[in-house]
């Protein structure tokens, strides 16, 4: 893995989606900075992480992410998983909830999936064209994990594309928050209210103006949902 670390206060770790990198998400860790000790997890096979010889499922990242946090002597963490990186986050949180005070899953996928590329990539095209700016610097991120994590990578497009967690939701039992763009085209507000019904006393936010990357784009809206949770004990 790939561990930077930066602000003070209670522990919030943030898993960058591992189609992209933890570079791409600068303007969201500088917001939560100010409000948390932010903890950002580059995972095996994405990113700055270390190579894998073969693809991993979401149990295997799951089972990481718990002796990470163990390694790093983290409890009472908030664990921040974004569109990708939310499936293993949930999946974690089913499995491993002791050292969790609360999950937020942004835009994540594994509830109501596509079931085609297709369906994912013309949703993903649409959000493009909200967030011009957003797509255009994590093209370099993306690429790089096409040419350095590829068996990885096309692992994770499938996934986004198919999986369904419904049965760890319905066994979540840490505090949640869905955090969710009302414009997301690449994984639709029906998902966030489908997780919402599935996780018992789950709470939902939802950004009027943003899409399925409004984590990076909306920073300080973002930031003040999660200190909202963070404060409720969650």
């Amino acid at each position: 893995m790939f561990v930077t670390e930066t602000g003070s206060g209670r522990p919030a770790v943030l898993l960058p989606s591992m189609l992209i990198s933890g570079m791409s998400y600068g303007p969201t860790v500088e917001a939560l900075r100010r409000r948390a000790r932010v903890i950002v997890i580059e995972l095996p096979g994405s990113g700055r992480g270390g190579r894998l010889r073969a693809p991993w499922t979401l149990e295997q990242y799951a089972r990481c992410i718990a002796e990470a946090l163990q390694a790093l002597q983290l409890e009472g963490v908030t664990l921040i998983g974004h569109s990708m990186s939310g499936a293993a986050a949930l999946v974690a949180g089913a499995l491993y909830p002791e050292r969790l005070s609360g999950l937020v899953l942004v835009d994540s996928v594994g509830v109501n999936p596509p079931r085609s590329l297709l369906a994912l990539v013309l949703g993903r095209m649409a959000d493009m064209r909200i967030e011009p700016r957003f797509a255009v610097r994590v093209v370099p991120a993306f690429l790089y994990n096409l040419l350095v994590h590829t068996r990885s990578a096309l692992r994770f497009v499938r996934l986004a594309a198919e999986a369904d967690l419904s049965g760890y939701a319905a066994r979540l039992r840490v505090r949640a928050l869905l955090a969710w763009g009302a414009r997301d085209f690449t994984v639709p507000l029906g998902s966030a209210l489908a997780l919402q019904r599935l996780i018992p006393g789950a709470t939902l936010v939802v950004s009027s103006k943003g899409s399925h990357d409004w984590i990076v784009e909306r920073p300080a809206e973002f930031a003040d949902a999660v200190a909202r949770f963070m404060e409720r004990g969650g």
